[in-house]
């Protein structure tokens, strides 16, 4: 059932008209999910099953592809994707710590094509080390949080130096706020411990205050925490949201809303200029998520907002943020 569920959600995506002749997309959220991802995360689950015999299930229940092991291989299947949709420039994440130098390699063979951001642990040992490694031997731009992850407040102590390495390196710092899944993780069977206590953006307040000349991307409009990251953004101009996914923490809510009105209330509150588009692709087949491109136009030009606004949420204000 799986199975045909996402074919046909695939299918939904190829006849999916393409919307972007007139803009420039850069698009500020894909997950690279490498061969090397896949094989930490089959580890990180235990057990005796193989990693191949791991990645035939995966390709037998959810119908997801193996990777290429070659990360420029992989790579260049995005460049496919790009050249299709008509996508500039992608932000790849790379969605474990060990995978950042898959991103690496991937940005140093395309360096016109992609942008690397690291996941961070922030309870690794020798962490300033590893920031510096990412940034200087491996030409990361930005470093990723997950607060929920490693059960950590952004406003520890323990990751103050965190945040003076990311305005020495000129770093984006992008950290991960209301709900939490991670849905390849839980297809892999890997069994995250995931604590929502450390999940509202409120708790980034006096970091962002502290550290004004760093500026912080906050993804899928709070994920459910809609309130406190209008709260957030109304008081502290160094915080962006990204609009990336379908979104669908809006059904958890207690009161209707639609992604309409999040986009017209986050643009009252942050402006256009600190909104950044993204779509939270990942795996193949499915690949780039022309719909979520495609259904936020939409809504851009229903707002009534300008080309040159538009073109701002597309590109322009990830560009102004990564020095472009």
């Amino acid at each position: 059932m799986r199975i045909l569920v996402f074919l046909i959600g695939y299918e939904i995506y190829c006849r999916k008209e393409i919307m972007t002749e007139k803009f420039e997309v850069w698009d500020a959220h894909v997950h690279f999910f490498s061969f090397s991802f896949f094989k930490t995360s089959i580890k990180m689950k235990g057990g005796e099953t193989s990693v191949s015999d791991e990645f035939v299930l995966l390709k037998e229940r959810y119908g997801i592809e193996t990777p290429p092991i070659s990360p420029v291989q992989l790579a260049k299947r995005w460049i496919e994707e790009m050249e299709k949709y008509g996508i500039s420039k992608l932000v790849l994440f790379s969605s474990v710590p060990e995978d950042t130098l898959s991103v690496s390699t991937a940005v140093t063979a395309f360096p016109d094509k992609f942008i690397g951001f690291f996941m961070l642990n922030p309870l690794a040992e020798k962490i300033d080390l590893e920031i510096k490694h990412a940034v200087e031997n491996m030409g990361m731009r930005g470093m990723i949080l997950f607060p929920a992850l490693y059960h950590i407040h952004v406003y520890d102590e323990l990751l103050e130096r965190v945040y003076l390495l990311a305005e020495e390196y000129r770093l984006v710092v992008f950290v991960h706020f209301g709900i939490l899944k991670i849905p390849i993780r839980e297809m892999i069977g890997v069994k995250d411990q995931i604590d929502g206590t450390y999940s509202n953006p409120t708790d980034l307040h006096r970091v962002a205050v502290r550290h004004p000349n760093v500026n912080f991307i906050i993804p899928h409009f709070g994920a459910g925490y809609f309130r406190e990251l209008l709260m957030l953004g109304a008081q502290c101009k160094n915080i962006y949201v990204d609009t990336s996914s379908s979104n669908s923490w809006v059904k958890i809510l207690p009161y209707k809303i639609d992604l309409k009105t999040v986009f017209e209330k986050t643009i009252e509150i942050f402006g256009v200029d600190r909104v950044v588009f993204g779509t939270d692709s990942g795996v193949f087949p499915r690949g780039y998520r022309i719909d979520i491109l495609n259904q936020q136009l939409e809504i851009l030009n229903e707002i009534g907002l300008s080309s040159d606004e538009i073109q701002k949420i597309l590109s322009g204000n990830i560009k102004r943020l990564l020095g472009f």
